[in-house]
């Protein structure tokens, strides 16, 4: 279990009031991560060393669910915010709540409602919500579900943030080329074959690919070589990447489904090639172009990036005010409800 506060005198201190519970590593955690620090909200990440497969369930979960009793149990706080999915931790977390009197607010991503692993069964995630004091989901989409279930919800698409070990970081990378970033992580809606083709079309640009390589060395090889495979990066590395692409490319195939890659290039004010969903071009309305997954469709947005790139960054700069101003408004509210919680 790893903790976001140095010592287990100033966890307990914190947790007094609220804590954030996240069933999994950092890296499946982004978003959470950036809310629990805007709210000044200690963090606790209960991952175990399994491979995050789903016949890992079995071993992992009970593990899990007896380290967040020990926590809970222990420290009693009275307001906790979980991460879903996984289902499992959200319906630990209430029956917490439920034991305790206390409050808790459901963070939950895309996959929380489209993979059916985590929507059954349905009628016990629709209960669970009800009991909820919130729900924050990235969508209005999201947002009707649960209401239609009776629950409330909160659209929170993104969560603003600044990166200053990014820019230290960024120092180091010393290149004159025209990047473009792909954000991957070799999921099934993530079509890096088409970026690929794409690479082969327009060898001027260099495609900087991210996500773990183990198991895809095969994808690797049959790339040209002006696409680079970085790996898994450390957060200032990765943000430092970003932060110092021409464009950065966040696709997906699913609809409803937010990117979390191309909030981040929106709070370090690079231009966005994403899919083009409802959820995304409402979002990211201007500094971004937006793409229907074809080759031909992101060869096109690589082209006009080139081509338009300094009109392109002053319009994200202008959106990246626009979004931390509706942030603030939204963080009032949460913070507000952690107040109550306290009073």
């Amino acid at each position: 279990m790893r903790l976001a506060y140095a010592s287990l005198d100033q966890w307990s201190a914190a947790l007094k009031s609220g804590v954030f519970l996240v069933w999994g590593p950092p890296s499946k955690a982004r978003r959470s991560i950036v809310l629990a620090r805007e709210l000044d909200m200690p963090i606790a990440f209960l991952a175990d060393s399994w491979k995050e497969v789903l016949r890992a369930a079995p071993f992992k979960y009970p593990a899990q669910f007896v380290r967040t009793y020990r926590i809970l149990l222990r420290d009693r706080p009275r307001m906790v915010f979980v991460q879903s999915p996984p289902s499992l931790a959200v319906w630990s977390v209430a029956a917490y709540a439920a034991i305790r009197g206390a409050r808790f607010v459901i963070d939950a991503h895309s996959d929380a409602f489209e993979r059916g692993r985590w929507t059954r069964p349905r009628w016990l995630n629709r209960f669970v919500a009800r009991r909820a004091s919130a729900t924050l989901v990235t969508d209005s989409y999201w947002a009707e579900l649960v209401r239609g279930w009776g629950a409330e919800a909160v659209v929170i698409p993104d969560v603003p943030s600044a990166y200053p070990a990014a820019a230290e970081a960024a120092e180091q990378i010393d290149s004159e080329e025209f990047t473009v970033v792909f954000v991957n992580t070799w999921a099934a809606d993530e079509p890096l074959d088409r970026v690929i083709v794409v690479a082969r079309r327009m060898p001027h640009v260099v495609f900087k690919v991210t996500g773990r390589t183990e198991g895809h060395e095969s994808a690797m090889r049959d790339a040209p070589p002006n696409v680079q495979f970085v790996g898994y990066l450390p957060d200032p590395d990765y943000h430092a990447l970003l932060s110092h692409a021409s464009g950065v490319m966040c696709l997906t195939t699913r609809d409803h489904t937010m990117q979390r890659g191309a909030c981040e290039a929106l709070s370090l004010g690079r231009p966005i090639i994403t899919s083009d969903w409802p959820i995304l071009r409402s979002y990211f309305g201007q500094g971004a172009l937006f793409v229907d997954n074809t080759a031909d469709g992101i060869q096109r947005a690589v082209t006009k990036l080139t081509e338009q790139y300094d009109s392109l960054v002053h319009e994200v700069e202008a959106l990246r005010e626009v979004r931390r101003a509706e942030w603030t408004t939204r963080k009032m509210a949460l913070e507000q409800l952690v107040e109550e919680t306290q009073a």
